[in-house]
């Protein structure tokens, strides 16, 4: 009994993970065919190359990229310290979205530095 309820819990998380996928992917999708690909790229933290690619799939290729049991997506906070600073209480609530994005284009931009993509 207990394998079964193993196997199906394993099998929920699965769907749970495609289903994240799916939705990163049509939504990479949309940002990049409504607005302007180096705005998209940039909010997606992906290379331009990898944005051309996305843009030309269709809904059985993004279905197929989705269904794997790993995400495809990557959080990009990726430091405790900056979790804590993003998430503690502050005086000042409504600034708090300013301070996520700029943190995290800081880290887009060194990324991109890093591997030689920054203009």
């Amino acid at each position: 009994m207990q394998n079964i309820h193993s196997f199906e819990k394993h099998a929920d998380q699965t769907q749970s993970i495609n289903d994240l996928n799916l939705s990163y992917l049509l939504l990479a999708q949309q940002l990049i065919n409504l607005g302007d690909r180096e705005a998209a790229s940039f909010r997606l933290g992906l290379p331009e190359p990898l944005i051309n690619v996305l843009k030309d799939l269709s809904i059985s290729q993004l279905i197929k990229l989705a269904s794997t049991n790993q995400l495809i997506c990557q959080l990009r906070i990726n430091s405790e310290a900056v979790i804590d600073f993003l998430t503690r209480d502050s005086r000042i609530d409504a600034l708090q979205h300013i301070h996520t994005g700029i943190i995290l284009s800081t880290d887009i931009l060194h990324s991109l530095s890093g591997s030689g993509m920054a203009k």
